[in-house]
């Protein structure tokens, strides 16, 4: 009687824990990419059954928001694209051989403005792509990054009126140059759209990491927009127009090639009243040999 008992309670316990596992076998069965909102039920037992439903609708969740930052994605890029398709077609319909009054050489500037924007854009848009796949940064060279801030500094004195101030230190990290270039590049083109007068520059290091810090005197970024201001396709109300906000892509791949050199990119307040990129970036292996 005592074994009896004992096998029934068993078979009762197994069985009740099994009808969990098939529950949530079908649901995960009827979950497909339009329905990856559904979760599949967690039972009340607090055990282990309990935890990896509760596993699995963590794993939904993240494909879900995964999905719909992609379609997001999508969908903007999409956007983006339309408006110098959209230019470009409206230049070849007025360029008709019926408009006598109206010369290509009027339009081809246009044209050519709209198509290295597009270009542009599609070049975003596969690094984006890059990033996702991780197969960013995938070149370690030797990079003297304060010469690479130093012409950095100098191309933006050439092409703004703005106080360019720079203060650098010798310092040498591993990756890509042209990556880190176009880092440096973005973050200050967007620095000097915002700045009223003043940039500045700062190289130094600290911690076995090399900091570069970007400020200015404009009107800074609010504490709640300073994570999203890195998020693709965001443009901050102040520069919503793409003449002077770009695609909202600057600063989205800047972090991302910042991530992918196992750095960090960071927005803080500056000391001259606007806002502080600091991008750092761990230095070169003090073992590794100068490079002559």
């Amino acid at each position: 009687m005592l074994v009896a008992l004992t096998g029934l309670v068993t078979w009762w316990r197994v069985g009740r824990a099994l009808e969990s596992v098939d529950a949530i076998r079908l649901q995960v069965e009827r979950t497909t990419a339009a329905h990856l909102h559904d979760r599949v039920p967690v039972p009340p037992t607090d055990d282990e059954i309990a935890h990896l439903a509760e596993t699995m609708n963590s794993m939904l969740e993240r494909l879900d928001s995964s999905q719909r930052a992609q379609r997001r994605f999508v969908a903007d890029a999409s956007h983006e694209l339309r408006s110098p398709l959209a230019t470009i077609r409206a230049s070849f319909e007025v360029a008709h051989p019926s408009s006598p009054e109206t010369s290509w050489e009027e339009l081809g500037p246009i044209v050519r403005s709209e198509t290295e924007r597009m270009a542009r854009l599609v070049d975003n848009l596969l690094l984006l792509s890059r990033a996702d796949d991780a197969s960013l940064a995938e070149v370690r060279d030797e990079v003297d990054l304060d010469d690479l801030v130093d012409a950095e500094a100098r191309r933006l004195r050439r092409l703004v009126r703005l106080t360019v101030r720079l203060e650098n230190a010798p310092v040498r990290v591993l990756g890509d140059e042209l990556q880190l270039q176009q880092v440096v590049r973005n973050v200050l083109d967007n620095a000097a759209r915002h700045a009223r007068s003043t940039v500045r520059l700062r190289v130094s290091t600290q911690g076995g990491c090399a900091l570069v810090s970007i400020d200015d005197d404009g009107a800074g970024i609010p504490a709640r927009d300073r994570d999203r201001v890195f998020e693709r396709f965001v443009r901050l109300d102040e520069s919503r127009s793409r003449d002077s906000g770009g695609a909202g892509l600057g600063l989205a791949i800047a972090r991302e090639l910042a991530v992918a050199h196992g750095g960090t990119l960071l927005v803080t307040d500056s000391a001259l009243g606007g806002a502080r990129f600091e991008l750092s970036v761990p230095c070169r292996p003090s073992g590794t040999a100068d490079v002559p």
